[in-house]
């Protein structure tokens, strides 16, 4: 940002446009895999972004006090978030190409911003139930969006995403709610639910889709077993499906889905108790929080 660009233009500027803030990039040779061509970056560990969330934050955390030192001596609140980020994507970068959200799908640079900025704005805010820390970045906006809500208005929707990376249009792809005359919906859990009759289960895999299956299949109505498909062989229950069943269950905004999301927590409880099931679960801790 010292840089002098333009005619006229003065030091710290870039031609007429000021800086508001720098971001300084390090870029490190990595350890080859065949042979070592330099020593200074070592080959990435394997890592799930739950247990290095809780790294980060630790972090953070310990160096708030500096933070808070140099805004009193006036530095921008826009800066402070950038070296918060910082500091974040720095322990990313350790493990880039070797971060995990569950088994075998890779936790992009994209994942980590967004997972990174919901750190940051849960930290600042000290919400008192946050969405649990396990589920994915996606799942956990979403369901901060709509925390006790069966609706919300488009520029409320835009309002609240900006900054975070993600566009309303892809939870409706993802088939989490639809739009209509400016507002959007949640998809019913029922719908998602009857919507998966007669589709392999191996092909559920996001976190919140196999919370919203389990949630509409306890509907009266639904004529999906829940059961069934947690016992079905191909069909791999998330590392935050529980957790994710107990928030629905406090957090779904009808009375008819709290209670549905109750009854699915329950059974969910009773199927991860039995000893054959443990084995299954157990695989799955490399990804816990």
């Amino acid at each position: 940002s010292d840089e002098t660009k333009g005619a006229g233009a003065k030091p710290g500027t870039f031609g007429s446009q000021k800086i508001e803030y720098d971001i300084v990039h390090v870029c490190r040779k990595r350890v080859c895999r065949k042979r070592v061509c330099d020593k200074r970056a070592e080959e990435p560990q394997p890592v799930s972004w739950g247990r290095m969330r809780r790294e980060v934050l630790k972090e953070v955390r310990q160096f708030r006090q500096i933070l808070e030192h140099h805004a009193k001596q006036g530095l921008p609140a826009a800066d402070l978030q950038v070296i918060k980020r910082g500091k974040a994507l720095e322990y990313f970068s350790r493990h880039y190409g070797q971060v995990y959200v569950d088994d075998g799908k890779e936790f992009t640079v994209r994942d980590a911003l967004i997972g990174v900025s919901q750190l940051l704005d849960e930290e600042m805010s000290n919400a008192s139930d946050p969405p649990p820390v396990n589920a994915e970045p996606f799942t956990r906006q979403f369901l901060r969006l709509f925390d006790g809500l069966t609706e919300l208005t488009r520029d409320q929707m835009q309002k609240y995403l900006r900054g975070t990376g993600i566009a309303p249009s892809e939870f409706v792809e993802r088939g989490w709610c639809f739009e209509e005359k400016k507002v959007y919906y949640p998809t019913p859990p029922l719908e998602i639910a009857k919507g998966w009759r007669g589709r392999h289960r191996q092909k559920m895999t996001s976190d919140f889709d196999q919370a919203l299956f389990l949630i509409g299949a306890c509907f009266p109505s639904s004529g999906v077993s829940a059961q069934e498909t947690l016992k079905n062989a191909k069909f791999k229950p998330h590392p935050a499906l529980g957790a994710l069943l107990d928030w629905l269950a406090r957090h779904s905004g009808s009375e008819e889905a709290r209670q549905a999301a109750t009854t699915a927590a329950q059974i969910y409880r009773v199927w991860a108790n039995h000893s054959e099931n443990k084995d299954k679960l157990r695989q799955m801790s490399f990804f816990e929080y």
